[in-house]
């Protein structure tokens, strides 16, 4: 009986040891590389779409990469004393044991800024379909039509 108590008492080898965690792999280059042939993909079908535009090339520049963005438990504390104010804050990244595997818990993945288009195409010479190029260019990617270049093929 004596045993089980002191037994209890120690302190548990496996408590004390930092547990790893396996952890995903950052947001690559190849990623947003993979990200931004995407869009030029899917931008050039929907513009080869339009009514007089064909031979429709798309180039889109992002900007940086991608970034993960994990779920965090958050504890502040406010000191105040008769002089000054003081705030601590200190987070802690929530972890979750998934098949016997500890992961971090991944909140949102931001995708890579978008931060212009070119497109050539047939039928940008005329100046309605080059608008309508734009608008759509516009709407898909979420950029003003400032940072949207559309010139004639060829």
């Amino acid at each position: 009986m004596l045993l089980i108590l002191l037994s209890d008492m120690l302190p548990d080898k496996k408590k004390t040891e930092p547990e790893e965690i396996s952890q995903p792999s950052p947001v690559s280059r190849s990623d947003a590389e993979e990200y931004r042939k995407q869009l030029e993909e899917e931008l050039c079908d929907i513009l080869s779409q339009l009514d007089g535009v064909s031979n429709v090339r798309v180039m889109v520049s992002v900007g940086g990469t991608g970034e993960y963005v994990y779920a965090e438990q958050n504890d502040i504390e406010q000191r105040t004393d008769s002089l000054s104010e003081s705030l601590k804050r200190q987070g802690e990244i929530i972890i979750a044991d998934k098949s016997g595997e500890k992961q971090p818990v991944l909140k949102k993945i931001i995708s890579p800024e978008i931060c212009g288009a070119a497109i050539v195409c047939t039928g940008a010479s005329d100046p309605r379909v080059k608008e309508r190029v734009i608008n759509t260019a516009s709407a898909a990617l979420g950029l003003s039509t400032g940072r949207i270049s559309v010139e004639e093929y060829g």
